[in-house]
């Protein structure tokens, strides 16, 4: 965890002292609420939480700087997101003197779906959100970011070779993720990728007063379309609800999805999940039995 003085001296670069610091949760970074105007985030993430095998060498500070471009060009180009605030610098990316990085948005007001949201109506204005999130990326471009591509889909393959090595991970589950990385992998070779969140679980979805706004873009990419629907996908399960995505999607973008196609990027996100948490995960009761359901109903499904 950052110390409380360490908080208030990244604080003081924007220019905020005694200032109300909840915080809001703990994964990827250390988000904060600060007095309900700003959102800070603190990029260290959560002790055993693997995100350098998702890095392909980018320097952290670049990666939160492209971040911030993204936003801006999703701004420019009329989607709703958090703006970015500069700190006393005139910069979007603050680095405390012990290297920690941090950057500051706006709060939009408003609360995350739960089950009970997941209607006919709110597919529909999620497919729309996608589909103005995706419009507006055009024209965007960054060197360095994640790319989730063939080439990552090759590298987790080697990291879960060392869980299998290790004895963490037994050879039918290994076997089973490999192959549904090979498969995923030419999957994303025949793709046209795009800038696009790659995180969209429902915790990184919030309803508010205008409409659906897409949070957290710290694990934001270059990839197919195809991944924020497998994201999307991982967590609204209703066959109503998902038909209702597409078909937002297409009224915005007039581009019809192939719902079979979404399977290998289902796969792919909980792959993701999986590769990222491992450490934390091992030994759990929940993943002993979850992964055989995941390598049974998802993964092995691909090769048929």
């Amino acid at each position: 965890m950052i110390g409380s003085n360490i908080l208030n001296q990244i604080l003081m670069q924007y220019n905020i002292s005694d200032a109300k610091a909840d915080l809001i949760r703990y994964n990827e970074n250390m988000t904060y609420c600060i007095d309900g105007k700003y959102l800070l985030r603190i990029h260290k993430s959560k002790p055993g939480l693997k995100i350098m095998h998702l890095d392909n060498n980018v320097d952290l500070i670049k990666r939160r700087e492209n971040e911030i471009r993204f936003l801006l060009h999703l701004a420019a180009n009329g989607f709703n997101v958090q703006a970015p605030i500069k700190n006393i610098n005139d910069k979007f990316v603050t680095v405390h003197d012990n290297g920690t990085v941090a950057t500051m948005l706006t709060w939009i007001p408003g609360r995350t779906p739960t089950e009970a949201d997941l209607t006919d109506q709110f597919g529909y204005d999620l497919g729309k959100m996608l589909g103005r999130m995706h419009r507006a990326a055009k024209g965007y471009y960054a060197n360095e970011v994640i790319n989730y591509d063939q080439e990552l889909c090759r590298k987790l393959i080697s990291i879960f070779t060392i869980y299998y090595n290790d004895n963490k991970l037994n050879r039918k589950y290994f076997e089973s993720i490999s192959n549904a990385l090979e498969l995923i992998g030419d999957k994303l070779k025949q793709s046209e990728p795009i800038y696009l969140h790659s995180d969209l679980s429902l915790s990184n979805i919030l309803i508010t007063e205008k409409g659906l706004v897409p949070i957290d873009f710290s694990l934001f990419g270059y990839s197919s379309p195809m991944l924020d629907f497998g994201s999307v996908f991982c967590f609204v399960n209703g066959e109503s609800c998902r038909e209702n995505i597409i078909n937002g999607y297409k009224d915005v973008t007039g581009v019809v999805v192939n719902e079979s196609e979404i399977a290998y990027y289902v796969s792919l996100e909980i792959i993701l999940g999986i590769v990222l948490h491992m450490e934390l995960w091992l030994g759990e009761e929940w993943f002993a039995k979850r992964l055989p359901e995941w390598c049974s109903n998802n993964f092995d499904q691909l090769a048929l």
